[in-house]
């Protein structure tokens, strides 16, 4: 396993149950010669894992998960790597988009009051112990309150589109996202593509510096692998990888290292963002 990389996990800085600290020393034993710490819309996470990673022995590469939307309504997720997570451009950006979850979490919170679900949106922060709030926070404390007996009900029930607490995020274009990574002399890359199944924006995003295209992940059949591997290969996309494990209970749960890719990948990223700083 020490040639194998995870380069999409999250920690506690956002929507994921484990520590920075906790993520690296999990992934060290499971024998990972490097993770990518891709929490949603913050890099509130990097400085602690990165040196978690030094002690332990493991390389971590600093990323991102930028939530996007392209259109109307279709969710788009860039995954950003080594990139200057200081810059201010990409910290101002952040910033924003913080703010952005935090009142939606709220009206989330009053929606779903009106609904009968006597949560309180103080008990969300106390969930989120000071990380990005998302929607997982959220199902937590509706299934603290007997609204639902797991996160995916929770979801189903509640927090999806047309649902009685469903709002919509802040809106940033998948273009956007890509220009900030950019900024910060990161490498972008589209996640989970075969789940999203846009070749056209994914043309489009390469002409804007996309770089890479996540074509390993927990939600690709064979078939989709397969198709993207090709994808990428001819258009000449760094081909990335990784589980998107949140190690989260009571939900949809994907274990540190069930999706990895070789340590080449993490060498090819590390090499195009020393040219787009250049």
């Amino acid at each position: 396993m020490k040639h194998l990389a995870d380069l999409h996990i999250h920690t506690t800085a956002s929507d994921g149950a484990l520590t920075p600290t906790q993520i690296v020393r999990a992934a060290a034993d499971a024998g990972l010669g490097a993770i990518g710490i891709t929490d949603h819309d913050t890099v509130d996470g990097l400085d602690e894992a990165i040196a978690a990673g030094e002690e332990a022995g493991l390389v971590v590469v600093p990323g991102i998960e930028i939530s996007a939307t392209y259109g109307d309504n279709v969710e788009v997720h860039m995954l950003g790597y080594y990139l200057d997570y200081h810059h201010p451009a990409l910290v101002g950006q952040l910033e924003v988009l913080r703010t952005g979850r935090t009142d939606r979490g709220r009206r989330m919170v009053e929606r779903l009051n009106e609904a009968g679900v006597p949560i309180t949106f103080e008990r969300v922060l106390e969930i989120a112990q000071g990380g990005a709030i998302g929607r997982p926070h959220v199902a937590r404390a509706i299934m603290e309150v007997g609204a639902a007996s797991s996160l995916d009900s929770a979801f189903g029930r509640w927090l999806q589109r047309g649902s009685p607490g469903y709002v919509p995020r802040y809106k940033i274009s998948p273009s956007e996202a890509v220009r900030v990574i950019l900024e910060a002399g990161g490498v972008a890359c589209c996640a989970h593509v075969a789940k999203l199944n846009r070749d056209e924006l994914l043309i489009e995003l390469m002409s804007q510096g996309m770089r890479g295209i996540e074509v390993r992940h927990p939600d690709h059949g064979p078939t989709g692998t397969k198709y993207y591997e090709k994808f990428a290969a001819k258009h000449g996309l760094i081909a990335t990888g990784g589980s998107d494990s949140h190690c989260i209970e009571g939900g949809k749960r994907t274990e540190i290292g069930c999706v990895t890719v070789s340590l080449d990948v993490v060498e090819d990223l590390k090499r195009a963002a020393a040219r787009e700083s250049q």
